[in-house]
């Protein structure tokens, strides 16, 4: 079975772009699905919904609604990798995730700024990874971008 999904995030052109949990980074060209599965083609006409993907229970996959789903398994044998992440580095990991997500909200820095009254040179020390933010600073930053914040302990294998 593939990687699972730790979070994703819709770009322009209709792709989506994945981080597993290994660290791969991978872009799906939802397009591709337009012609197969003709619900994929909403997407369309109502880029709203584009948006509103999120990963669903487990990592197994992603969706947008009852309707509108895809697996694991196919964004990671078919998605383009783009970047492969440390796991080890947290940091790394953080700047990627806050960035994409700000981006992907069509946000600059001095916007969240404003929204959350946090610097925006702080934002940029976090999005550069030479920033130790608080857990209330990313929560704010959370909130900020309409984002959940997740902390999530993982148990380490004997060959990890």
């Amino acid at each position: 079975m593939a990687n699972l999904i730790q979070s994703v995030v819709p770009r322009k052109n209709y792709i989506v772009e994945a981080v597993f949990y290994d660290g791969s980074v991978k872009q799906f060209d939802m397009k591709s699905l337009f012609q197969s599965y003709p619900q994929f083609q909403e997407f369309q006409t109502n880029r709203g919904l584009f948006e509103r993907v999120t990963v669903d229970a487990g990592g197994y996959g992603i969706t947008w609604n009852d309707e509108l789903d895809l697996s694991c398994e196919a964004i990671w044998d078919e998605g383009l990798l783009v970047e492969k992440l440390k796991e080890s580095d947290l940091s790394h990991l953080l700047a990627y995730h806050l960035s994409s997500i700000r981006e992907s909200r069509h946000m600059t820095q001095a916007e969240l700024s404003e929204k959350t009254g946090i610097y925006q040179a702080d934002i940029s020390k976090i999005e550069r990874a030479i920033g130790n933010p608080s857990i209330s600073t990313l929560k704010r930053l959370g909130e900020g971008l309409g984002a959940e914040l997740k902390i999530d302990f993982t148990i380490k294998t004997e060959k990890e």
